[in-house]
């Protein structure tokens, strides 16, 4: 069974690669959970799995539209699910990247994402790293581990 699920995902995940290199006309912006508009990001592709109720094929498209932009990663939210892309790419100006993945929602309208640029995960671990000295266990922890995940999104290490 859990063979069978994974060649129906990673037949999926391939189709979306081959869908990713249509570039469709201009998207509608890109509305966060918060009604926030992000430029840079569009959905591009929402499509429900045959069979499977609550789990869907989810896109965005990051175009870095006014300057080249270094992304360290892509979240995409659901209301049931979170998947954190971890991306560590730079896009040039005027072109544009798909990211995707198969994500659990009980409706389509609740998907959603934001991006974590490099200089933003740089200045999020710099202030992790500044307040670890006075949390408690359970905030260390908590704080340790988004560093962890932004600094395998980055590969670096801010003194």
């Amino acid at each position: 069974m859990k063979i069978k699920l994974a060649a129906i995902i990673t037949s999926i995940v391939a189709a979306g690669l081959l869908f990713a290199m249509y570039q469709p006309g201009d998207a509608a912006p890109y509305y966060n959970h918060d009604g926030s508009v992000d430029k840079n990001l569009t959905k591009h592709q929402i499509e429900q799995l045959k069979g499977k109720k609550d789990w869907w094929y989810y896109s965005v498209k990051v175009c870095a539209n006014d300057y080249t932009m270094g992304i360290a990663g892509v979240v995409l939210k659901s209301d049931m699910d979170k998947q954190v892309l971890g991306v560590n790419k730079n896009i040039p100006k005027g072109e544009c990247k798909v990211y995707g993945a198969v994500m659990k929602a009980k409706d389509s309208k609740t998907l959603g994402g934001d991006l974590i640029e490099k200089h933003e995960a740089m200045q999020r671990m710099l202030e992790l790293k500044k307040g670890f000295g006075g949390m408690s266990k359970s905030q260390f922890n908590q704080a340790a581990d988004e560093w962890g995940m932004l600094f395998h999104m980055t590969g670096y290490n801010p003194r």
